[in-house]
């Protein structure tokens, strides 16, 4: 360690103004502190300096770094600790990069009036929020799921302005370069992220459908500086967008300390486009105070205080991260970049949403609330097939994204749809249950309508709350089974650790123990099934057939327990209110089997093919090797392509483009069986369309095209559509007149 001096002129400052010590920080280039100390301020002349000496080794912390000034505030006698240096950053502190010479060692700078002077009022920003990971349901509907019980850190980024500041000229006209870049071009509008359940099922469009063409420029609004940089926009240019166009004209070809200047005052305007700029966050991870680290609450909700200097007219910005305790761990499931993930000029009070994207994040998936038929108390309901409810046999599928009585689903534009892959199925049961004579359950599955059955023994668990006094809450899981003969257990209404082996001999006094309101979502379904077919591409087409599925209901000894108006009653959703209660039927005899509830699955994880012929011409030459066909005058071309599923059970997209620009006459989509789609007929597996070359060239001579088939499965595990099933192919050539 090293003694290094600090000297810090106070300018403008004068004799008589009572400030007697300053709190100096100094950071490495990673933003860890390497030291501390305390500045005395000392009047010389009619100056004050503020001196001292910090301890540090310089050849850890390297020639650059910067140190933070901050007020020496008291909490009675008691001053605040080094550790609580970032809490002080904000209270109008001054951060300022410095070099140290590893010869000779100090640091020296001039601190002015408007940074060090006032420095002591301070006021509080209550900053609100929600966790949530948003999903779409088969029907078509979002829904946000909060993420409960969730980590989050909230931090500030230091104000655009003092940013500016310290951005070095190169990267500050770098910046104007990339800015003027982007504000040229449309701000693109991604497509919305897969999710694990329920998710986005995708559809295949028929016919296809050109890329979008270059949206509109939308000026950003002081509702859009609020929010997440990353949210979308597709409004026309209006009248409001002149500042961010004169903003363009001044900056073009402005110098340094120009573009530095108007940047500054501009920042409102140029917010929107700083999350194309991942450059950029290495100077705010450096320039950032994390404030507080919260837990959210069963709904997902956070809130936390932001203490700052009364009279600062600059919002804060706000920057989340969260974790979630996963495997045993607390796991990082939202960390975006700065850019991307800061409300800019957050509005104190205002609720931001947070949208995780991770697909390891698990919401808290609450049950639907539910209807009994009028006289049943006691009740078993087989609720869903993944996110869709279970029409029975003897019902009716209200709509879509419902499992039909033939065992069939329709969902986007998927008609017929079968499901596959690995299925989870989601129960409810009425609050009397369970007790003695309702203690297990049991779900099973045979091939067709007679044989044995095979029951699903995939363990289920849950997790339940140990909530040690103090901040350690954990999330330790019991397992509902499978135990005896593949049965599970109910889950109790409330959580008894001695009711499920859970040993609390060793837990402090006062731990408390309990379920979470709301389920996680991995915790949601009552049993798994790994559909047949699902490993094996070549045994898939055999297997696939309507399958049966039960459920049962057992005793504490492990007796079945048969339904009836004494013991309970299956029901089956018939609808969904409003409001999202579950309205209900009394299960019809012909469902039970056995003295368990039986519906039917088509499964059918066959895998799709697509294959292109190549292009045949009328009058000419092809020379396939090279990809090219001469044409003769008034020749015509043949495509041909094979979109296919061993069971029919998909649909495709084909099209065609001529360098950049699409052929829409080309285009074809639809069901693999279709008997014709657009200028093609079918014949076996194969699509056969012919052309004018005029048709296909538009004004060019010469062009070359690509031939782009995608074939998409059918198939769901009720959650998403199973694109692991798909396949595609790709085929390129080129029209040339024919030369004599």
């Amino acid at each position: 360690m090293q003694a290094v001096p600090v000297l810090v002129e106070l300018t403008e400052a004068k004799s008589d103004e009572r400030i007697e010590a300053l709190r100096a920080v100094l950071y490495d280039r990673t933003g860890k502190m390497a030291g501390h100390t305390v500045l005395k301020v000392v009047a010389e002349g009619t100056s004050l300096y503020a001196r001292g000496e910090l301890q540090v080794d310089p050849k850890a912390v390297g020639d650059t770094a910067r140190l933070l000034i901050a007020p020496l505030l008291e909490t009675g006698k008691r001053q605040l600790l080094p550790s609580r240096a970032e809490l002080l950053k904000q209270l109008k502190g001054y951060l300022a990069p410095v070099r140290i010479d590893l010869r000779k060692p100090d640091i020296r700078f001039v601190l002015p009036r408007p940074v060090w002077w006032p420095w002591f009022r301070l006021c509080v920003c209550v900053v609100r929020g929600r966790l949530v990971k948003r999903v779409v349901l088969p029907n078509g509907t979002t829904l946000d799921l909060p993420i409960c019980h969730a980590r989050v850190t909230l931090c500030e980024i230091d104000r655009w302005p003092r940013l500016i500041r310290v951005l070095p000229d190169r990267d500050i006209l770098r910046l104007r370069d990339d800015l003027l870049d982007l504000i040229r071009r449309p701000i693109p509008i991604p497509d919305p992220p897969p999710f694990a359940f329920p998710s986005a099922i995708p559809d295949v469009p028929m016919p296809p459908e050109p890329l979008p063409g270059p949206r509109p420029l939308a000026a950003p609004s002081i509702e859009t500086a609020r929010a997440p940089v990353a949210l979308r926009t597709a409004e026309p240019v209006a009248a409001h967008a002149a500042p961010l166009f004169r903003l363009v004209e001044e900056l073009q070809q402005a110098p340094a300390e120009v573009v530095r200047a108007r940047l500054s005052l501009g920042a409102t305007l140029v917010f929107p486009y700083l999350c194309r700029l991942k450059w950029l966050d290495a100077l705010f991870i450096t320039h950032r105070y994390c404030f507080a680290t919260v837990t959210t609450d069963d709904d997902g909700r956070f809130s936390a205080l932001y203490i700052h200097a009364c009279g600062d007219e600059d919002r804060p910005d706000i920057y989340v991260s969260a974790e979630q305790f996963l495997g045993g761990v607390w796991t990082t499931i939202h960390a975006p970049s700065i850019t991307c993930g800061t409300t800019w000029n957050y509005h104190c009070g205002d609720e931001i949403t947070v949208v995780v994207t991770d697909p390891r994040a698990q919401p808290c998936v609450p049950d639907d609330p539910v209807d009994p038929p009028a006289g049943v108390e006691t009740w078993v309901m087989p609720h869903a097939v993944g996110a869709m409810p279970i029409a029975g046999t003897a019902g009716a599928a209200p709509g879509p994204g419902w499992v039909r009585p033939d065992g069939l689903t329709n969902y986007g534009v998927n008609i017929n749809a079968p499901f596959g892959s690995v299925l989870g199925f989601r129960q409810q049961h009425s609050l009397t249950i369970p007790h003695d004579g309702l203690y297990y359950f049991r779900w099973s599955w045979r091939r067709g309508t007679s044989g044995g059955w095979t029951a699903m023994d995939t363990p289920i668990t849950r997790s339940y709350v140990r909530d040690v006094p103090g901040p350690a809450v954990q999330f330790p899981t019991v397992q509902l089974g499978p135990v005896g003969d593949n049965l599970f257990r109910f889950k109790t209404q409330l959580f008894n650790p001695a009711d499920w082996g859970v040993d609390t001999s060793a837990d402090p006094a006062g731990t408390a123990y309990y379920w979470p309101i709301d389920s996680g979502m991995g915790e949601i379904y009552a049993a798994k099934w790994t559909t047949p077919g699902t490993t094996s591409e070549a045994l898939a087409p055999g297997l696939a057939d309507t399958y049966q599925v039960r459920v049962e209901v057992f005793a504490k000894n492990g007796t079945r327990v048969a339904p009836g108006p004494g013991t309970f009653r299956f029901i089956v959703p018939t609808s969904i209110a409003p409001d999202g209660t579950l309205n209900t039927r009394i299960a019809d005899p012909s469902e039970i089997i056995d003295d368990g509830f039986v519906f039917s699955l088509v499964i059918d994880n066959s895998r799709c093919s697509a294959a292109i012929a190549p292009p045949v011409i009328s009058a000419g030459v092809a020379d396939d090797d090279c990809g090219f066909i001469e044409y003769a005058p008034g020749a015509s071309v043949t495509l041909a392509f094979s979109p296919s599923h061993p069971n029919g059970r998909a649909r495709f997209s084909f099209g065609l483009t001529r360098g950049a620009t699409d052929v829409p006459a080309a285009g074809a989509g639809g069901e693999v069986l279709a008997l014709a789609s657009g200028a093609y007929t079918r014949a076996g597996t194969t699509f056969t369309g012919s052309f004018a070359v005029g048709a296909l060239m538009g004004t060019c001579p010469n062009a070359a095209f690509a031939e782009t088939l995608y074939v998409a499965a059918k198939a769901t595990d009720g959650t998403s559509r199973l694109s692991g099933y798909d396949r595609s192919a790709v085929r390129a050539f080129a029209l040339a007149q024919q030369t004599p």
